[in-house]
């Protein structure tokens, strides 16, 4: 073979071994565009605003631009509150998280009490859904009654029993019975009042044991006072004396005198007042006579002289066996009539009750107070979340509250020392929250 066609066909066989060695280049592949970070959604955009602290109205007309779109879960509610949401928002995110518009979230501004809770919450009721028919004249009035003024029938009383008796406090004790027998009306102590505050004021000291103590609270107010004079005990001045004891005044001398015609006689003068305005509302006379005639009974052996001042237990059946305490318990049953007859002229006040949430049980919330403090069926309640009490520097003593209303409660039973009702708000109700009566 030729020798330069020998050299040309290595030549070609070699490039072609060396073609086939090397690596042939990966096709190109298509740019693919990096997605875009997503944008903040409006629920976040939200949130924002809550976080710079914008004020309440620009956050809450956001939600309800965007209603129902914002798509609004029970986790986003607590996050939104974790983030330091007022209660105007998170009635608002609620309102949009059932589909309720605008129209139903608007009324939330004049208040903090969600029209409906968050999905869920056990404590939540629609209290506009209750269906609650107040008790229609369960209520009574209430009327403070003064010692009796026995000053002008010192001597003869002095005389009947053989010593001092203060006879004020035994017919106070006496009507105090009866009208607590009626059960017409309320009655709070008023002879006593000083002791009933040294009571309480002795509770709220170190002194006694925790649990034991009486209950600082406030005192039942009156809406009238009765206030009565015994001006006859014994028998009637005017009365013309028999068996030639002469004309003129005397009395039952320890009620042994022998005439066979005597009688006793009691009267107590009343003036009835409210209680607001000290205008006097009904005025007169209950007058009580005994029917029988001297029974020789010695009201002297009633009177208990040990241990200070002579006492006698007007209450008391052998008392009432005598013919001044026939003519007393007459006279205590009239004016007691008489009180019952002007029932109708005595002003009933809005009482000003406040409470605190004793125990919360699923949805019924129980208040530490009941009908023995004035409350009613269908009461309604604000409930207050106590942010701080105020303290007297010196003693301590708690002498006001600084409260941010929450919600509000819907007395629907009633017993006497406890009320149970549903409750509606922004933030779940707890034990010691307070709770204030709404006035009509």
């Amino acid at each position: 073979m030729n020798p330069f066609v020998r050299s040309s066909l290595a030549l070609a066989v070699g490039g072609a071994l060396l073609l086939a060695q090397t690596p042939k280049p990966a096709p190109a592949k298509p740019a693919v565009a990096k997605p875009a970070a997503p944008a903040a959604s409006g629920l976040d955009k939200i949130l924002k605003m809550v976080t710079l602290k914008l004020p309440d109205a620009s956050v809450v007309s956001s939600i309800q631009a965007a209603g129902p779109s914002l798509r609004v879960t029970p986790d986003d509610l607590i996050r939104f509150k974790e983030a330091g949401a007022s209660d105007n928002v998170i009635v608002a995110l609620s309102n949009a998280m059932s589909g309720a518009g605008p129209a139903a979230a608007a009324p939330a501004m004049k208040s903090t009490v969600a029209a409906t809770a968050a999905a869920g919450s056990s404590w939540n009721t629609n209290l506009a859904s209750i269906v609650c028919d107040a008790p229609a004249g369960d209520r009574k009035r209430v009327v403070a009654v003064d010692e009796f003024d026995y000053g002008t029938v010192q001597s003869q009383v002095a005389a009947i029993f053989g010593t001092q008796v203060d006879i004020g406090k035994g017919i106070l004790a006496m009507f105090t019975k009866r009208l607590a027998e009626q059960g017409k009306f309320r009655i709070v102590e008023r002879a006593n009042i000083k002791k009933v505050m040294a009571e309480q004021d002795l509770g709220a000291s170190n002194r006694v044991k925790q649990g034991t103590q009486s209950r600082l609270g406030r005192i039942t107010g009156a809406d009238a006072i009765l206030m009565g004079t015994i001006v006859t005990f014994g028998r009637d001045d005017k009365r013309k004396t028999i068996g030639g004891f002469g004309v003129g005044p005397r009395v039952l001398g320890g009620l042994k005198i022998k005439t066979g015609e005597d009688k006793a006689v009691v009267v107590i003068s009343f003036r009835l007042v409210d209680a607001e305005t000290s205008e006097v509302i009904a005025t007169g006379e209950a007058r009580g006579e005994s029917t029988r005639k001297q029974n020789g009974v010695d009201v002297g052996a009633l009177v208990n002289r040990g241990g200070g001042a002579a006492t006698v237990d007007m209450t008391a059946a052998n008392f009432g066996e005598t013919i001044i305490g026939e003519a007393t318990t007459q006279s205590v049953d009239k004016l007691a009539g008489e009180l019952n007859a002007n029932e109708g002229k005595i002003a009933m006040r809005s009482l000003d009750i406040e409470s605190r949430i004793a125990e919360v049980v699923g949805a019924q919330i129980y208040l530490a107070s009941g009908a023995t403090e004035g409350v009613r069926k269908c009461d309604r309640f604000e409930v207050h979340k106590i942010v701080k009490e105020v303290k007297d520097p010196v003693t301590k003593d708690v002498i006001d509250m600084v409260t941010e209303k929450v919600g509000e409660l819907l007395v629907t039973e009633v017993r006497d020392r406890v009320a149970i009702g549903a409750y509606n708000g922004a933030v779940k109700p707890e034990v010691g929250y307070l709770a204030k009566k709404v006035q009509k």
